[in-house]
């Protein structure tokens, strides 16, 4: 095989050039915020395949924009509350002259997703615009911390049998080279589903009964439906996309959410995957989208183990 089998366990999102990261964990440790800064303005775009999403300037990446580089993107806990986080991202970049030429301004283009980690909260904590700015000013020095920390430090996994039977969330990030050609992912699983890894056939995280072994939802009767949701990933490739390409991407790399949570892109979850392209290398788009499937696979896998 090309491809290795798995990528490194200490590579890191930021390990592609351009590409800066970081977090800000309230100190309950209930929740939190991160910020993906590019190093100049980066094409990009999105797909959402959950039925409960909570996003911000998300339109304006859809192909047939004005606007389709993007020079940060924030992933937030807090639900809703949590997009005030792209606000502290927007005054960071105006700091530094960021933005998008506009009638003589320059407006910083910050996309958003947040999850649903509102009951650590106790609805007192969420991020906000200061918050989303100490996340940015952390990137300057990225950290290879993962697990329960940033957007991840409030996930839960597999809660079709009721909260209380989820197992811990948490964030991951991902980064390999493929023929040349750089890739790398961040995931943050906070799902409705169980997480499985599907190279062994075994969950890894999800309700489990007294004896340890995995509930899988296809054999249970669910318990009543609950919003507190949603998978985030951010997929960024050296290789060279236009809006339409990054999309398609986009769409193909949710296949990673297909293979390693179930059930994914259910009604009560937000799943979404930005792609965003940082360089103009060339790879072939349907070889290309099948390695962000498999990278956010991986990466998936990687966040539920913590």
């Amino acid at each position: 095989m090309i491809r290795t089998a798995e990528p490194n366990p200490s590579s890191r999102l930021f390990h592609v050039p351009g590409v800066d990261v970081g977090h800000y964990t309230h100190p309950s440790g209930a929740t939190g915020c991160t910020a993906i800064v590019f190093q100049r303005p980066c094409l990009a775009s999105v797909h959402v395949a959950g039925g409960a999403p909570g996003s911000q300037e998300t339109d304006l990446l859809r192909p047939g924009m004005l606007v389709g580089a993007v020079d940060a993107i924030l992933l937030s806990g807090g639900s809703a509350f949590g997009l005030d986080t792209a606000g502290g991202a927007r005054r960071y970049l105006a700091e530094k002259g960021r933005g998008f030429p506009a009638a003589g301004y320059k407006v910083p283009i910050v996309p958003a997703g947040v999850i649903f980690d509102l009951p650590g909260t106790d609805g007192k904590s969420m991020p906000g615009v200061e918050e989303g700015y100490q996340a940015c000013q952390a990137s300057e020095k990225p950290s290879g911390l993962e697990g329960r920390v940033g957007v991840g430090a409030g996930a839960t996994i597999g809660k079709y049998l009721g909260r209380h039977k989820a197992a811990p969330g948490g964030l991951a990030s991902r980064f390999t080279t493929v023929e040349g050609v750089a890739l790398g992912a961040l995931v943050v699983a906070n799902c409705y589903g169980s997480v499985w890894d599907p190279s062994i056939s075994q969950m890894v995280a999800g309700p489990r009964d007294d004896d340890g072994r995995a509930i899988d939802y296809l054999d249970v009767i669910p318990a009543p439906s609950a919003f507190g949701n949603t998978a985030l990933g951010v997929v960024v490739t050296d290789a060279k996309l236009d809006t339409a390409q990054a999309q398609r991407v986009a769409m193909m790399a949710h296949d990673g959410w297909a293979r390693s949570i179930r059930p994914s892109h259910t009604p009560y979850d937000g799943d979404m995957i930005f792609v965003v392209s940082v360089g103009e290398r060339k790879m072939e788009l349907a070889r290309l989208g099948a390695l962000a499937a498999w990278m956010v696979e991986r990466t998936t896998v990687a966040a539920a183990r913590g």
